[in-house]
Order: C-alpha cells, then sequence, then structure tokens
C-alpha cells in the first residue's frame, strides 16, 4: 500500500496568504492563481477606466476576511507593471479567461507609452496608523520602484517634497505633525506626469478603525483630494482601497459629523463588491489538488461517476457533472458542496478553505492525503462530511479573527451542538423529495465518513431506520448541517 501524498499533492501556492510588499513583482503568487468572474470584473472596471482618456479612477472593493483581494491586487500590479515574466504571466491568466480583456490590457499601455515600462505602482498595507502615513508609504515604494532610489529633484521634481514627508513622519520635534496633506497629493500628481499611478491601500479598515477608536488622526479630504486628481480632467491616478466593511460600518462609533465627511469620500468611490458564490469557490477547489499518478486518473472517474449519480439520485444538481466531482477529489462531492458555505458563515472565505485544503493541521486535507494509504483496488478513500465539520470544530480560533464580522458568535452555536453530538457527524442521510403518497420518490443516499454504504435496497432501508433512530436520539434539533 501507498500513500494518498505519493500520488496526490496540493498546489504550492494554496499554502500561504498573500502580501503585497512581499509578493509584489514576482511572478511565482500568480502560479496557478484562478481568475474568477468577480476577478475579472474588477480587472475590466480598472482597464477601461486607464482606456477612456486621460483622467483616473477610484473604486472601494468590499469583502470578507479572506476573499482575495490582496491577490487580486498583486494581479493588477502585474498587470500593469513593465513588460517582464510577471506581466506576461498576468496577461496568460487573463487571456485564458477572456482574450478581450487582455487585448484591452495591450491597448491601455499602448495608449499610455507605459509597454515597456509599465505604470507607477504604489502598494501598501494600511495599519493601525495616520492615513497620511500610510499613503506615504506607498507613494515611497512606488519612487523607489520606478528610480531605484529617491532621485534628485532634477529627475523627480517632488523628490525633496518626499524627503520632507519623511522626515516629518519620523521626527521628535512636536511642531512637526507629519507629512502635509498636500505634500501627498503634488507627490502623486508627479508620479503620474510621469506615467499612470495606481495606488492600492490593502486593510484599508485598520486606518478607519485607528480613526474610529481615537489613536490616530484622519483627514478624510487627503483621500478625497487624491480621488478627485486623478477624475474629471485630471491625471491618471487609480486609486482602489480594500476592505472587510464599508466606510461607514468601519466608523461606526464616531461623531456623526466626522462621520458624515467620510460618507462624502466615499461618494468619490465607486462601491464594488468582491464576493465569490459558491459555484466559483468550488472551481477553485478543483484547482487545488494535482493527480501526478496516472494509474489513479480512470479509478478517480469511476468513483466520480458513481459519486454524481448518487448526486443526481438526490436532487443535488450542482454536483451531478462528473467531472466537477473528479475535479474536487479527495473530497466527496458532499463536503465539497457545503465547504464554501461553512468558510463563509463561520471562516474566513478564502483564506479558512485553503487552510482546510492546504494547511498543516492534522484534520486538514492536506494531512489526510499524507496519512491516509491507498490500495490498488476497491473503493478510493475521501473526505466525508464528518471531517469538514470535525476541522470546523476542532479550530473555532479561526473564527475568532473573523470577531469583528460576527464570524465567532456565529460559530459557537455550531461547536457546542457539534461538540455535544459527536456521532451524529459521521451518518449523514440525504433523502429525495417526497412524492403524492407521502414516500420518497428518490432512493435514499447514505454516507458515512465520507464513504457510501454498499448493499442492496433492502439493506439500505434497514441502515437508513437503524441511522434516523440513531440520529434522532443523539442530535439537537436545530444542530445545522444535518439533515
Amino acid at each position: 500500500m501507498t500513500l494518498l501524498s505519493d500520488s496526490v499533492a496540493v498546489a504550492g501556492r494554496y499554502a500561504r496568504s498573500a502580501n503585497l510588499e512581499r509578493d509584489a513583482a514576482r511572478p511565482e503568487p500568480l502560479d496557478g492563481y484562478v481568475v474568477t468572474a468577480r476577478t475579472l470584473d474588477v480587472v475590466e472596471r480598472v482597464v477601461s477606466a486607464a482606456a477612456g482618456g486621460g483622467a483616473g479612477e477610484a473604486w472601494s472593493l468590499t469583502g470578507p476576511y479572506g476573499s482575495g483581494k490582496s491577490s487580486l491586487a498583486l494581479l493588477l500590479d502585474a498587470l500593469l507593471g513593465p513588460a517582464d515574466n510577471t506581466r506576461g504571466a498576468a496577461l496568460s491568466l487573463i487571456e485564458e479567461v477572456s482574450p478581450d480583456v487582455a487585448a484591452s490590457v495591450r491597448r491601455v499601455h499602448e495608449r499610455h507609452g507605459s509597454s515597456e515600462s509599465g505604470f507607477n505602482r504604489a502598494l501598501v498595507t494600511a495599519r493601525r496608523e495616520p492615513l497620511a502615513h500610510t499613503i506615504l508609504r506607498a507613494l515611497e515604494s512606488a519612487v523607489r520602484r520606478r528610480f531605484g532610489k529617491i532621485p534628485p529633484n532634477s529627475k523627480f521634481r517632488a523628490a525633496d517634497t518626499l524627503r520632507e514627508a519623511l522626515e516629518d513622519t519620523v521626527t521628535d520635534d512636536p511642531r512637526r505633525t507629519g507629512p502635509s496633506p498636500s505634500a501627498l497629493v503634488d507627490i502623486a500628481r508627479c508620479l503620474a506626469e510621469d506615467a499612470p499611478l495606481l495606488l492600492v491601500i490593502d486593510e484599508f479598515g485598520k486606518n478607519l478603525e485607528a480613526i474610529r477608536d481615537g489613536g490616530a488622526e484622519g483627514d478624510p479630504y487627503l483621500l478625497q483630494q487624491l480621488a478627485e486628481a486623478g477624475q474629471g480632467s485630471g491625471l491618471p491616478i487609480f486609486l482602489l482601497t480594500l476592505q472587510h466593511l464599508s466606510f461607514d460600518d468601519c466608523l461606526a462609533g464616531i461623531a456623526h459629523a466626522q462621520r458624515r465627511e467620510w460618507a462624502k469620500v466615499q461618494g468619490r468611490f465607486q462601491d464594488v463588491a468582491f464576493v465569490e458564490s459558491s459555484s466559483q469557490t468550488r472551481a477553485l477547489i478543483g484547482t487545488v489538488f494535482d493527480v501526478h499518478d496516472e494509474s489513479l486518473r480512470p479509478r478517480i472517474a469511476r468513483w466520480a461517476e458513481a459519486r454524481a449519480d448518487e448526486m443526481r439520485s438526490v436532487g443535488i444538481a450542482e454536483l451531478a457533472d462528473p467531472k466537477a466531482v473528479a475535479a474536487c477529489w479527495p473530497l466527496h462531492p458532499l463536503a465539497a458542496l457545503v465547504l464554501p458555505e461553512l468558510c463563509s458563515r463561520y471562516g474566513q472565505q478564502e483564506r479558512t478553505l485553503f487552510s482546510f485544503l492546504a494547511g498543516s493541521d492534522p484534520r486538514s486535507a492536506s494531512s489526510f492525503l499524507a496519512t491516509t494509504s491507498v490500495t490498488k483496488r476497491g473503493t478510493l478513500p475521501s473526505l466525508g462530511l464528518d471531517d469538514v465539520y470535525d476541522f470546523f470544530v476542532a479550530n473555532d480560533a479561526l473564527a475568532v479573527t473573523a470577531s469583528e464580522g460576527g464570524g465567532a458568535r456565529e460559530f459557537e452555536p455550531l461547536g457546542r451542538d457539534l461538540r455535544q453530538a459527536p456521532r451524529c457527524t459521521r451518518l449523514v442521510t440525504a433523502t429525495g423529495a417526497p412524492d403524492e403518497s407521502g414516500g420518497s420518490a428518490q432512493p435514499n443516499l447514505h454516507v458515512r465518513g465520507g464513504q457510501s454504504i454498499p448493499g442492496d435496497p433492502e439493506d439500505r432501508r434497514r441502515r437508513s431506520r437503524r441511522g434516523t433512530r440513531r440520529t434522532r436520539r443523539q442530535r439537537p434539533s436545530h444542530l445545522p448541517g444535518i439533515r
């Protein structure tokens, strides 16, 4: 017998989360990246704005923790960067799903004369600090990426302004309170005169939280001035903020007048909801596992055919396609069905998803591959619903970091109920809709530990009666996810 990990591997890119400062301008984070419909929509918005004229635009992307906003920012950085391997990799990803959008990216570079050198790109991850400090770090990074260092004024006319702003940030002189909004806007304008400027602030909610909690000053007009500098007849400044809540939600609790001012600022931005559908998330699951043992593929195909028939028999149309089921193996299709919803409701979206699929936790799919044997014959092993629930119950700390969005509070009753009735998660009964006589119009499907229970119809009926009695004895009536 051999271990599944000898034949199946988890794609390396799913083993860690994206970081703008670390991963910018590198092709490796794009390896295996899946361009979803939501990702393509944002790329198309930015590219269309850049192709439309000399002015820029501003967007506010709001999506849950772990939904892939940082990875999207890296993709935009690569697409609008210099003509190198990273841009080539990003264009190839876009071309696979939309040749028209890829062609638009090329036309944008031709229009702005950036085919070789690319846009100026200022990417930054916000901290709990004054907004001016975050934007200064972004603009400094853009200058250093363009020139290799802060150049003399003869090469970049705002160089001295940038140096003074940096000094104001670190000085102990109480008369110097940090970079002024006018200085930062001037630096941004100078960058945009050289080449279009892409300014991305990731985790922007941290700036807003610092303002809300009174630990940092926040000038709403700085962000408004930057947005307006790239709109109308302004310069090509393309500004994106990425956060998990809207400006108004992040600033709940501050004075009404200040909150109203920030609402005016958000009015300068196009609001974009960055949330993937469950079907898109299942498509991501299908890209995670790499089967490098070709002898397994016919067995996986037969396994998938049987599971797809079972899904079809109980009316689960989303996973009645054998190809979709095969792509998700070693996950049982029922596990693949509920996993996106659990990650959305009780975790951190894709971050929790890939923690389960690629993490080092002993209950993860990666650990399942490393500890599970596969024989040359017989039914292939798979991860079932019980494994998914065990992971969420054992790792309720995953939801704690989402507590600001309510995830931790919602998770508590789920974990409590499952801990009280651990055995019932070993048996899941999916029943077809009743016919007119009150009986089942479809055969019952029984799954134990992710495996179909074999036997003739009468055997299945006996197991169903025993399983139903066992479940009624052990399960609280409100236990979520078990029907």
